[in-house]
């Protein structure tokens, strides 16, 4: 992370039009918060308020969130893409590339917390089991409800899933893919 603040508004909205491009995709406010703030020393306030001019001048498209109305999504705009185009060369290699590496990994990750869902469900009083699913984009790969008796043993069953799903799953596919001699 560069550590000295940036608190010039210009750099400030340089580096969003940059992350923006970089990210060539629709995100989130909390994602666009997340990529910017976690590698460079921007106040938030300063960062809301170069975003804010951003969709003022058009450079930015501020869009309502699919999900979650308050969570709006952003994305450039033409006129944001020359812009970055024009101006990257203004943010200092050193931020610029710690921007550019940090991306890929984010979006990665927030991709695997998505694919993998494992939690808890409470059955009746002292009973409970783990709702396990793997997911490739939208699609399910796999989903499983597994009755885990008391809480200790389906939370137990809940952090395996999570922690080994790739052998899971690889393992669970090959028993149901075995010939019917075997």
């Amino acid at each position: 992370m560069y550590m000295r603040e940036i608190d010039d508004p210009i750099t400030i909205q340089y580096i969003i039009l940059f992350t923006l491009a970089k990210a060539d995709r629709r995100i989130t406010h909390s994602q666009l918060t997340c990529l910017t703030l976690d590698r460079c020393n921007i106040n938030f306030t300063n960062f809301q308020i170069a975003l804010d001019n951003l969709v003022g001048i058009g450079y930015v498209e501020r869009l309502p969130g699919a999900v979650d109305e308050s969570m709006p999504v952003y994305s450039l705009t033409e006129k944001g893409l020359e812009a970055n185009g024009f101006f990257e060369h203004s943010i200092p290699v050193y931020i610029r590339d710690q921007i550019a590496e940090h991306i890929v990994p984010f979006f990665e990750a927030e991709s695997l917390k998505k694919s993998v869902k494992a939690e808890l469900k409470q059955i009746s009083d002292r009973e409970y089991c783990a709702e396990l699913a793997l997911f490739d984009s939208n699609s399910a790969l796999l989903e499983l409800t597994a009755y885990g008796g008391d809480r200790k043993t389906a939370a137990g069953m809940v952090r395996n899933f999570k922690k080994n799903y790739e052998k899971i799953y690889t393992e669970i596919m090959r028993i149901l893919s075995e010939d019917e001699e075997n």
